[in-house]
């Protein structure tokens, strides 16, 4: 599935990583974990230095992440480089979900038959970015018209 970019039309960013939110959320915690840790006499500076430390690394080696799509199909940024994800011939139904706290991806349902893992009956998440919300509804609206402009149904993943 991975393939390297081919020549084309220049792609359009579906969404990418706001890595603000990856930095604010572990030294929000930091500060938390800090504060009851000095009022129960039990914190230990650095261990919570050095996990907000790791996450906010983390979070800085992911900051140029995004969803693209072309002519082609799906393309994925990641650390600089762009890689195919999925054709649109390959692509039943997508839509944005939401993985996990302060993510984004496209839940991807590829062709395929039924026992297939992606396949129609279970969703690859693709191109999952640092996002501190829901997408807007403009970038929601930039996804579908993607999407529907290719062939690919619209499925609604976000609660």
């Amino acid at each position: 599935m991975a393939e390297e970019r081919g020549p084309g039309a220049e792609p359009v960013v579906l969404f990418a990583s706001r890595w603000w939110p990856a930095v604010l959320v572990p030294l929000g915690l930091l500060a938390l974990t800090i504060a009851i840790g000095l009022r129960l006499h039990t914190a230990s500076l650095v261990a919570h230095t050095g996990l907000t430390a790791a996450t906010v690394v983390a979070a800085w080696r992911q900051r140029d992440g995004a969803l693209l799509a072309d002519d082609t199909g799906l393309l994925i940024r990641h650390r600089g480089r762009v890689t195919r994800s999925y054709r649109w011939a390959e692509i039943r139904e997508a839509g944005v979900t939401r993985p996990g706290f302060g993510r984004l991806a496209l839940a991807v349902f590829p062709e395929g038959g039924p026992w297939d893992v992606p396949g129609p009956n279970s969703a690859a998440l693709v191109g999952r970015v640092w996002q501190g919300r829901r997408p807007d509804q403009s970038a929601r609206e930039r996804v579908e018209a993607v999407l529907r402009s290719h062939g690919v149904r619209i499925t609604d993943h976000l609660p």
